[in-house]
């Protein structure tokens, strides 16, 4: 069973897709907000912004030569490239807003563009979006929903409003076209395998959906011939995002079906209520045999990895969490060293999660959540055991990446921060 826990991406050098005839599609797009509000000029903006793409790579590299670093000191050349296009930097790592689309109720698609330093997904993926809110970068992690296959270089994500959720607020209710925000590079190693399995059993609840949708779509852009069962878990059917395009989908697909069970409403399928083993049995009785993919609430998922590994088939799962399960508590100080190998520190092991540690040592490591989700606290191992608090697994791996606030030393642990 693969959970996502990792921040790095699968390596797109190793991926196949010979025989594939990838077909462009549009995505339906209904607007969620009266956007032509705005002042006349913002709405000119607007249109300007999304005619002018990314700063070209060679006007990059002149830019970043040592003569126009010192013409431009103290601010260097970012500062005056973003008062001509917020897209332009040479650093990267933002997106222009094109489009805001609403799905349900409380859950709204943007459409970005991103900046040079995108180089695409797989089928999966997520992205770190940061928003500046009153002069405080908050960042958190949504997965992408569109295609992996885009020909336009867009992507889009689908964020969920939370009761009093300051990011997803401002994104669901703030953000407009020609905005622009923070994007990371794609990330996560819960993505579909390649070359692609025969079969596939998808389960979702909630705002999972998203890199299930993002599945199918890419699924479908490359005609996907082998059987795909999808199936959603929603209060109503009201609440399924992207519900008539996944339809659509899987009724163009040759074999492939969507279905959604319904908690509060009247059901329109085989399967109603919350899920039981059952239902799995009664769509696809071979499913503990199926490579299936599993992303919603956490009473969801951990129903589903209960039941695969009641069977032993964990093998068959892949987990992608969007909340993280209870942290293990790890009492007590360590018996080890923990080494920052970039910065020349050793420090005896307190047994405190190894962000922490860093921290106390006056090191900044990037982070955002600190429970697990973000990845934005991952760094390279170099030597070690570490032990993961949502789930007690210990890794003596070398050179692999860890995430900081939900690691512990196992021993002796050398970082490369």
């Amino acid at each position: 069973m693969a959970i996502s826990v990792l921040g790095e991406a699968p390596s797109r050098g190793n991926l196949r897709f010979r025989n594939r005839k990838i077909m462009p599609r549009q995505e339906p797009r209904v607007p969620s907000r009266d956007l032509t509000t705005r002042p006349a000029a913002a709405r000119d903006r607007r249109g300007m912004l999304g005619r002018v793409g990314p700063l070209p790579g060679a006007v990059r590299r002149v830019l970043g030569s040592s003569l126009v670093e010192g013409l431009t000191t103290p601010h260097g050349p970012d500062r005056y490239l973003r008062a001509l296009h917020p897209l332009w930097s040479l650093e990267g790592g933002r997106a222009l807003v094109t489009d805001v689309t609403g799905e349900t109720p409380d859950m709204t698609t943007l459409t970005l563009r991103p900046d040079h330093r995108w180089r695409g997904s797989i089928a999966g993926q997520h992205v770190r979006i940061g928003v500046d809110l009153d002069g405080v970068v908050h960042t958190r992690t949504y997965s992408v929903s569109s295609s992996a296959h885009r020909r336009d270089g867009q992507l889009t994500i689908t964020v969920k409003r939370k009761d009093g959720g300051l990011v997803s607020g401002h994104l669901t209710g703030e953000v407009a076209p020609g905005d622009v925000i923070r994007c990371s590079e794609a990330t996560g190693e819960v993505v579909l395998p390649d070359p692609r399995p025969e079969r596939l059993l998808l389960v979702s609840g909630g705002s999972g959906i998203t890199p299930m949708a993002g599945m199918l779509r890419t699924l479908a852009d490359e005609q996907h011939t082998g059987h795909v069962t999808f199936l959603h878990y929603a209060r109503t059917h009201d609440d399924v995002a992207f519900a008539a395009d996944l339809e659509r989908i899987a009724s163009a697909l040759p074999d492939a079906r969507f279905v959604v069970a319904t908690t509060a409403d009247r059901a329109r399928g085989p399967v109603t209520g919350r899920f039981t083993p059952d239902h799995l049995d009664q769509l696809l009785p071979d499913h503990l045999d199926v490579a299936t993919f599993t992303c919603g609430p956490t009473g969801l998922v951990d129903a589903v990895e209960a039941h695969y590994r009641a069977h032993d088939a964990q093998d068959a799962l892949q987990v992608e969490r969007f909340t993280p399960p209870t942290l293990q508590l790890h009492a007590g100080p360590g018996d080890g060293t923990v080494r920052f190998a970039a910065s020349g520190i050793d420090r005896d092991d307190d047994g405190r999660p190894l962000l922490e540690q860093a921290e106390s040592e006056g090191l900044e490591p990037p982070s955002g959540c600190r429970m697990g989700i973000c990845h934005t606290c991952t760094q390279p191992k170099l030597a070690g055991g570490t032990l993961d608090l949502r789930n007690g697994r210990r890794s003596d791996r070398a050179e692999e990446h860890v995430q900081l606030c939900v690691s512990v030393a196992a021993g002796d642990v050398v970082l490369d921060l």
